[in-house]
């Protein structure tokens, strides 16, 4: 009985790293070009500064290839604070307002 748990327990485990390891490998850091023309729901992560505030819970982000907002709610700030000087990771997915606005919706953020 034990050897059937430990190799369930082994295979479980061998199992959810190739799972983790195969997802992390899905997703690579893109530029704020390639977000807008990324289709609606797209995960994505980028790299850059937040620049201002311009609403309730919408922040201009900038990188290399230019900027665009990013709607991060209260509790995805996870009590960080940060000044435009701050290079900061993102990760959410692309929302489309429409045929021209594009957005991210941020699940998290941390500073680098």
């Amino acid at each position: 009985m034990k050897k059937i748990s430990l190799i369930a327990l082994f295979g479980a485990v061998i199992g959810f790293n190739g799972f983790a390891a195969q997802n992390n490998n899905m997703m690579t850091v893109v530029s704020v070009q390639e977000v807008k023309g990324m289709a609606d729901d797209s995960p994505v992560i980028v790299r850059g500064y937040l620049v201002e505030q311009n609403g309730e819970n919408s922040y201009l982000f900038r990188d290399n290839s230019g900027t665009i907002n990013l709607e991060i709610e209260e509790d995805d700030w996870n009590g960080q604070t940060f000044v435009p000087t701050d290079f900061v990771e993102v990760w959410g997915e692309v929302d489309k307002n429409g045929m021209t606005v594009t957005e991210i919706d941020v699940s998290a953020i941390k500073k680098l």
